[in-house]
């Protein structure tokens, strides 16, 4: 007999760390997959310290006992490892499924065989014990349960192994080094348990797997120390991923190349009518006129019947692309449209009938109210009259307003290289404003929407023009922007007029007007939009001497603006 007994000990020595390591996870045990490593390390316990102290017992029938404990071990470890290969990679709802329960059945089954082994003799006979290299190896003829056991063993370990290989390949390098080498954990021990079913190897009657647990709890270690296994845990990303989908109240589904339903979402399932495992493989143009195949992103709508309301859908499509980027695929999300599509059906005839009939109306107003001021001698009738007809001409002037504003919003962007001193003259000559101080760089161009820049310079010029008394100013300076989009244009309209009231500022940053509180003009609503459209900023300051309004514009073109010039 040897005087050390070193597979004992070694074996003791992967036993008492697996029950330190227990101890430490113990704090994760409400994480994903948390409580399934947790019964991984306590199998792995028992395996180790029962072969341990096995290798230290000479009695027959105590050492095939502890024998038996081994392979109850061996059992509560491979039921634990897919539970937590599913759990930890965000599967967990698949071990609801039966097939998780008859694992469970058969583990149990097969730890009741082996407990009871010496009364029928299934798992093993002629268990005898054999000295060998200072401990109690056992050798005995298997049976055909253990060699069953081992089959399935391998089998959903491989498993559970291809999925945390699959989070590698699927979430890259936020997970790759926790799941590689969690994936790589049952390789020592399951080649082990091999080596010694097929008696290969110096010591064909010694079992080494509590042995392979070293390197097993090394990688384990590794995982969680060295790359944060339950910090960055893989089941957060794919549960956020599907929850996404699943509580997105747009429809989604996912087709392959032929146009085939792979999947939806409960959305899509209410919008088709249809159960979801009967909807798969359906082509998805026997429910919906969308052909994922021939579809381009939000360049067509398409319309359905759902619970006896007519429905109109944005149809998006996106290719979903493998390696070599071959299509795979689609996702195809349908976008509500129906109630904003008739709204602005609603808001286009209501614009339209009011302007229209407004414009008509108010003007035979405005004609018969000149022709009664032009009748009377009365200085008080005649400025009643007057006051009459310059809220009149005021709503006129509303009406073409909101015509400006209806042909503004409705037209696309459209970005050009515009001469903004020659663009100011313009404006001014349009408004008659000859008395308005300039300083604006003669060269300097911006990369923008004319249209846009006319519409916001001439309703700010407007504003100063009609609430200032002096004389009003245009200023153009050029910043640095702190974006990596170049230079801006900053515009600057000053009047010394009484100021805008707060509550009109106000109604600008909010996202509906009150009956009480609201602005009561269009222009500061068309200047705010037009800046939006345009990417810009747009900002006010009210005092006492005036009103600034500061419009900052990007788009500066190089090279240009660099002189000043006044008028």
């Amino acid at each position: 007999m040897s005087q050390f007994a070193w597979p004992a000990l070694l074996a003791l020595l992967a036993g008492v760390v697996n029950l330190v390591f227990f101890g430490y996870v113990l704090r994760f045990a409400d994480k994903p997959g948390g409580r399934s490593f947790l019964v991984v390390i306590a199998g792995q316990v028992l395996v180790c310290c029962s072969q341990a102290v096995a290798m230290l017992v000479f009695d027959q029938v105590t050492r095939e006992v502890l024998e038996s404990l081994f392979w109850v071990g061996a059992a509560v470890v491979v039921v634990g490892y897919v539970a937590f290969a599913f759990e930890y990679t965000g599967r967990g709802h698949a071990l609801r499924r039966p097939w998780f329960a008859l694992l469970v059945v058969d583990a149990v089954a097969f730890s009741a065989v082996v407990v009871t082994n010496p009364l029928h003799q299934l798992a093993w006979r002629s268990f005898t014990v054999v000295p060998t290299e200072g401990v109690a190896a056992a050798d005995y003829a298997v049976g055909l349960p253990v060699y069953l056991q081992f089959v399935l063993l391998a089998a959903v370990l491989t498993v559970s192994i291809f999925l945390l290989i699959d989070t590698v390949l699927s979430y890259g390098p936020l997970y790759r080094t926790q799941a590689i080498a969690i994936a790589l954990t049952p390789l020592p021990p399951l080649v082990a348990v091999g080596l010694w079913l097929l008696e290969l190897g110096p010591y064909p009657e010694l079992n080494f797997v509590a042995v392979a647990f070293i390197p097993h709890v090394a990688l384990d270690a590794y995982a969680l120390f060295r790359s944060e296994m339950f910090a960055l845990n893989p089941a957060t990303r794919r549960t956020g991923e599907r929850a996404a989908i699943d509580d997105l109240g747009s429809p989604v589904l996912v087709v392959d190349e032929t146009n085939r339903i792979v999947t939806l979402n409960p959305a899509a399932e209410s919008l088709l009518g249809a159960d979801k495992r009967a909807a798969l493989t359906d082509p998805l143009d026997d429910y919906l006129a969308v052909d994922a195949t021939t579809e381009r992103t939000g360049e067509r709508r398409v319309s359905t019947y759902a619970d006896g309301e007519r429905l109109t859908f944005t149809v998006v499509v996106t290719p979903l692309t493998g390696p070599g980027d071959t299509t795979l695929g689609y996702t195809v999300v349908l976008q509500d449209v129906t109630d904003e599509l008739a709204r602005k059906q609603r808001l286009a005839v209501l614009n339209r009938v009011l302007r229209h009939n407004l414009r008509n109306d108010l003007t035979v107003v405005q004609g018969y109210l000149d022709e009664v001021r032009s009748r009377t001698d009365d200085p008080e009738l005649e400025r009643m009259l007057g006051t009459a007809a310059d809220e009149t001409a005021s709503l006129l002037a509303l009406g073409e307003k909101a015509r400006d504003i209806e042909r503004t919003m409705e037209r696309d962007v459209r970005v050009e290289p515009v001469a903004v001193r020659e663009l100011l003259d313009e404006v001014l000559a349009s408004a008659d404003a000859a008395d308005v101080a300039l300083a604006v760089p003669d060269d300097l161009r911006l990369e923008t929407d004319p249209v846009l820049l006319r519409t916001v310079l001439s309703n700010l010029l407007e504003n100063a023009l009609e609430h200032g008394t002096g004389e009003p100013s245009v200023a153009v300076a050029l910043a640095e922007s702190e974006s990596d989009r170049g230079r801006d244009a900053v515009f600057t309209v000053s009047d010394d007029g009484p100021g805008i009231p707060d509550h009109e500022l106000e109604a600008l940053h909010r996202e509906e007007e009150s009956a009480l509180d609201h602005g009561s003009g269009l222009g500061l609503w068309l200047v705010t939009w037009s800046v939006d459209a345009l990417g810009g900023e747009l900002s006010f300051e009210t005092g006492e001497d005036g009103t600034t309004a500061r419009v900052r514009l990007p788009g500066v073109l190089d090279g240009d603006g660099d002189d000043d010039g006044e008028k």
